[in-house]
């Protein structure tokens, strides 16, 4: 029984090696030099629906690594503007980029953070973070919800009036609550599935706009 075992899980390592350097994102990725195929979800998102990014600003990118999100941002907030990334793994260095090693959701991670801030009030949160995989699909769906509640939270703390937030998420279990949770801090909220996403993915982003401060303050 064990080495049957062993045996799918070496063609699932085969199988998904075999869909991902012949993924069309991935190989344009590698032509570009990006990072990741990551990149161009953020790109799609910002061009097709209306999330612009204006000069000189604030962006955090919470679980950055490996970092194609917070390159994207980096050029588009230009040499006046913030972003800073952070992430429990290490990462190269990004022009333009503040990178912290740590939990954002942590004490330290948390005053990393504001000092990095320098006293500014961010403009836009975004995370493409996912959990670490379990296996069992409802396991998987909480600590999901679990990583856009603690992406929430720090909105909440730290975004301007007006401004807007961007995680991925999955649909499950909890969905449907934290949604509901979402829009009490937001004005618009919109479910995204860009293009670069694999259609086998359960992944989609969720799209805060308009950030309502004074709301946020009566539910923290």
């Amino acid at each position: 029984m064990a080495q049957q075992s062993k045996s799918k899980a070496a063609r699932k390592t085969s199988a998904w090696f075999q869909r991902h350097s012949n993924d069309p994102h991935v190989k344009r990725a590698q032509k570009e030099g990006k990072r990741s195929r990551a990149a161009f979800k953020l790109t799609e998102i910002l061009d097709e629906h209306g999330l612009k990014i204006s000069k000189n600003a604030v962006v955090v990118d919470l679980g950055c690594a490996p970092g194609s999100w917070s390159v994207e941002l980096a050029r588009r907030v230009g040499p006046g503007g913030i972003v800073i990334g952070i992430d429990l793994l290490p990462l190269d260095g990004i022009t333009g980029v503040t990178l912290i090693q740590g939990d954002f959701d942590s004490p330290d991670g948390q005053a990393a953070l504001a000092e990095a801030l320098q006293g500014r009030m961010v403009d836009l949160v975004v995370s493409d973070m996912a959990p670490e995989m379990a296996g069992d699909k409802l396991v998987d769906q909480m600590r999901m919800i679990g990583l856009n509640e603690m992406t929430l939270h720090f909105a909440r703390q730290y975004l301007r009036p007006g401004g807007d937030i961007l995680m991925k998420t999955f649909m499950g279990e909890g969905y449907d609550a934290f949604r509901k949770e979402l829009g009490l801090s937001f004005k618009k909220i919109k479910n995204i599935k860009p293009a670069a996403s694999r259609k086998t993915s359960s992944e989609f982003f969720l799209l805060g706009r308009e950030f309502k401060a004074e709301a946020a303050l009566s539910v923290e």
